[in-house]
């Protein structure tokens, strides 16, 4: 039940990485996103129903075979979002996105403009 949460989790964040959060400053250098009301970060309401599935292979370097957990799920959800996303997108001629996948973001990819250009340093 631990590493499972541990997942769903991970998952989560992957998931808040790739569809929400950015990080964005000011010509003065000030952080745009100071709090929770302009960070976003993905609460239940926002995550799918995750279903999960394992392939249990103990450690043979641990007494009792365990292994670590860590940040997998962290690691690799956020590109797995991106990929599908671009997949999808692709009948309209879409190869790359940059993340956060913003609704705006997706919006400009499909109409052919990918590229983000309200962060870009004048």
């Amino acid at each position: 039940m631990i590493v499972e949460g541990q997942v769903h989790g991970g998952l989560a964040d992957g998931l808040g990485m790739a569809l929400m959060q950015v990080i964005a400053f000011d010509e003065d250098g000030n952080c745009l996103g100071g709090s929770f009301m302009d960070y976003l970060l993905p609460t239940s309401v926002e995550c799918p129903s995750w279903e999960l599935g394992e392939t249990v292979t103990p450690s043979p370097h641990h007494p009792l075979g365990a292994k670590g957990i860590g940040e997998f799920a962290t690691v690799g959800s956020p590109a797995a979002v991106v990929n599908a996303v671009v997949d999808a997108l692709k009948p309209l001629g879409v190869r790359h996105v940059d993340m956060p996948l913003t609704p705006a973001a997706v919006w400009r990819a499909a109409q052919g403009r990918p590229l983000r250009t309200d962060l870009a340093i004048t």
